[in-house]
């Protein structure tokens, strides 16, 4: 019967029928778990239990050139995806299912070498594979609505968790995620991670002639990433080497939303709404105290992506995500001073925050894959807010070990700021609203319920 199967397929085919005939949920499976691994390692990259041993000076070598690691990998990401785009979906798996290779393989056999000196190279190499994977696996997903859920779910959750992490010994309990920072993702997760990528991988069939043709590849996508990357990295950095004075900071901010605009404008049509609204959201995300919170409350930030999610493809609108971003920026300003004394403050600003950044993309998904991995991009690099709060020790991060401190300063600036980033970023919604015609009779959702031609 194998036998006669066998014959019968058509040339090209490769996969085994077993698999093709699940091909959908282990796509499904691996664009969870994939996208998971990628925005845990691009956003918890220090390995503190891990690296005990590690010379003082390497760690902060390592943690001065996060900023920067986090920057290659979001470029990463953005360049991959355009490649694999115009090779075809079949590329894109295989290159998800190498650059987790590249991974596993640097986690297993190359942890004791970075405990030698090279911890910032191996951080350097987690950060440009992981963003080869984000988005890679973009494109191999996109256009299939159950795997592009999934996708969105594991990239917002491992990118919520590594920015959320709190520093472990600091006197906040057991924290939300605090396993983050000792081991960062752990090995068995990897592991399943490259089994699912495998078979999905196996899975693919031959594609209809012409169905997948777009040899070009897009343009538009790079250069928004290369400006909204460059201009962070740099702007962040300066601020923190000026010990970011209010006119400073003011100079800073009007970089960020004048290069959330022009990037906005460099994608097609009004893609870059989704690129905007990340640009706020990131940075009111950063002014929120999440720390310290009860160990119990690990599942609400994912939980609450779902929501977001959902809630932005049934009720989609771009304008109630500005003012919900708008809200958590006042909700961060208000709530500065007292959040270290309660529990409740930061449980409710993670939960706000992911509801409120899978609201923001399930209002707003855009038409390309390309432009999808650009508004990613936006949530790895440490922004203008994270800057700010670093800056009384000249670092672009939470604490001088990276991760957000449950007894560090607290302040009300980050949070007003935010405000007025996030209106900046509105006022080019509006701009990019009125001088880009909809394609397609725009509906956000649609990339999220329509399935491509191939599903």
């Amino acid at each position: 019967m194998g036998a006669k199967f066998a014959l019968a397929a058509p040339p090209g085919t490769f996969a085994a029928p077993e698999l093709r005939r699940y091909a959908r949920p282990i796509e499904a499976v691996a664009g969870l778990i994939g996208a998971l691994v990628a925005g845990l390692l691009l956003m918890a990259p220090l390995d503190l239990g891990g690296s005990s041993d590690v010379p003082v000076y390497q760690l902060d070598l390592m943690v001065l050139n996060v900023p920067r690691a986090a920057a290659a990998g979001a470029a990463f990401a953005v360049v991959s995806a355009a490649l694999v785009s115009a090779l075809g979906r079949r590329s894109a798996w295989v290159a998800s299912f190498g650059s987790l290779a590249v991974l596993l393989a640097d986690h297993l056999w190359n942890r004791d070498v970075a405990t030698e000196g090279t911890l910032t190279t191996v951080n350097y190499i987690d950060s440009m594979f992981s963003g080869i994977l984000m988005g890679a696996l973009a494109v191999a997903v996109f256009g299939r609505p159950l795997a592009t859920n999934c996708y969105l779910v594991g990239a917002l959750a491992g990118i919520l968790i590594g920015d959320q992490t709190a520093l472990p010994g600091s006197g906040g309990g057991n924290p939300l995620t605090s396993w983050a920072s000792d081991s960062t993702p752990p090995v068995w997760l990897m592991l399943l991670a490259g089994l699912a990528l495998a078979l999905a991988t196996a899975a693919q069939r031959a594609e209809p002639a012409g169905e997948e043709e777009n040899t070009d590849i897009a343009i538009g996508p790079i250069l928004a990433a290369l400006v909204l990357v460059t201009s962070t990295a740099v702007s962040t950095d300066w601020l923190v080497r000026h010990g970011g004075t209010p006119t400073q900071i003011g100079v800073a901010a009007a970089i960020t939303i004048t290069a959330a605009v022009v990037a906005a404008l460099l994608l097609p049509g009004r893609d870059g709404i989704l690129v905007l609204l990340t640009v706020a959201v990131a940075n009111a995300g950063s002014a929120i105290i999440a720390v310290p919170r009860p160990e119990w409350t690990a599942p609400f930030p994912i939980i609450a992506v779902v929501l977001g999610l959902i809630l932005g493809r049934r009720a989609p609108s771009v304008w109630v995500a500005a003012a919900a971003t708008a809200g958590l920026s006042i909700f961060a300003a208000c709530s500065a001073t007292t959040a270290h004394s309660t529990a409740v403050i930061p449980v409710l600003g993670i939960t706000l925050t992911a509801l409120i950044i899978g609201y923001c993309f399930g209002s707003a998904i855009p038409e390309q894959a390309g432009s999808a991995v650009v508004a990613m991009a936006v949530l790895i690099v440490p922004c203008l807010i994270v800057a700010m709060r670093g800056s009384s020790f000249g670092r672009v991060a939470y604490s001088p070990r990276w991760y957000r401190d449950p007894q560090g300063v607290t302040s009300a600036a980050p949070g007003w700021m935010a405000l007025v980033i996030t209106a900046g970023c509105a006022a080019g919604m509006l701009l990019l609203w009125r001088i880009r015609p909809a394609r397609n009779d725009y509906r956000p959702k649609r990339a999220l319920t329509q399935a491509s031609a191939s599903a």
